[in-house]
């Protein structure tokens, strides 16, 4: 995975692109999205693999992560429509100036919220979805009142400081006040609002091929949670498995994170359905 551009964000924060794969423009291009307080980097093993299959891929951070500059932090803000409707079509278009071949989108964990909030909007960036470990945080769907608890102190923590300060309370990373209130309103609700919007009836209608990759032993993204998050997508010509790994498989065990440091077999059969979904084309 190489550094392939700079990017300017609305705003004017910067993220960088890095890049793997295939020089021909017309192959499917992945968009890596990251689950929250992962950097970019995290992936390189992930989309190397993808290149390994005859795909481009790349990964950006978001908005004030990691490379992204600057950071978030006390009066530095954003939510989740700075991220859907800012930093993915930024993104998007900077892989199109280069690109001619349709991009996946491929949302991990919070990136799959991104990519449903993004979805809802009037004009989609992209051709096709991958949700990868992506569920509701609705406790109803997750650990119950261990997580309404947990998900309401963190933004009451982060309305407090101004910010969400994970990188020293061990989750998340440092994220936006708004960002974290956002999320910690769906949990509470099961409900995705960027802005307060209910985004329900706009992601119902639209339709594109959708990839849902549920990890075997993912706390994060139990079936229910995932189950919850796909539902929104009612329109969607979506395919699902679940990713599990023999005893004796290559690499890691498969949990919410090891896809991306362990990408094999996961990155074939994911790079598997991009191809045989979209192919190589061009944009007209």
């Amino acid at each position: 995975m190489d550094k392939h551009s700079d990017i300017t964000l609305p705003g004017g924060a910067t993220t960088t692109l890095h890049v793997a794969g295939t020089e021909a423009t017309s192959a499917p291009f992945v968009l890596v999205m990251p689950a929250m307080g992962v950097p970019a980097g995290y992936y390189g093993p992930f989309v190397d693999e993808l290149a390994r299959h005859g795909l481009a891929a790349g990964v950006a951070d978001y908005t004030g992560q990691d490379e992204s500059l600057p950071h978030v932090g006390r009066g530095r803000d954003l939510g989740y429509d700075d991220l859907a409707h800012g930093w993915l079509p930024a993104v998007v278009d900077a892989v199109r100036r280069q690109h001619d071949g349709p991009v996946v989108a491929l949302g991990h964990s919070l990136g799959g919220h991104v990519l449903a909030a993004h979805l809802a909007g009037p004009t989609p960036a992209v051709d096709a979805a991958v949700l990868i470990g992506s569920g509701t945080p609705h406790w109803r769907a997750q650990q119950g009142v261990k997580t309404l608890a947990q998900t309401q102190l963190i933004a009451v923590i982060s309305r407090l400081c101004g910010f969400w300060p994970g990188a020293r309370l061990g989750f998340g990373g440092t994220q936006a006040v708004t960002l974290m209130r956002e999320w910690a309103a769906f949990s509470r609700t099961g409900r995705l609002a960027p802005g307060g919007r209910n985004i329900a009836s706009e992601l119902a209608e639209r339709t594109l091929p959708l990839l849902v990759v549920d990890l075997d032993n993912d706390t994060l993204a139990p079936p229910a949670a995932v189950d919850e998050l796909v539902e929104l997508f009612a329109s969607a010509d979506v395919e699902r498995f679940t990713f599990t790994k023999a005893a004796d498989a290559p690499g890691k065990a498969v949990n919410h994170y090891s896809f991306a440091r362990s990408p094999e077999i996961i990155g074939e059969r994911i790079a598997a359905w991009v191809t045989g979904r979209v192919g190589e084309r061009a944009r007209p």
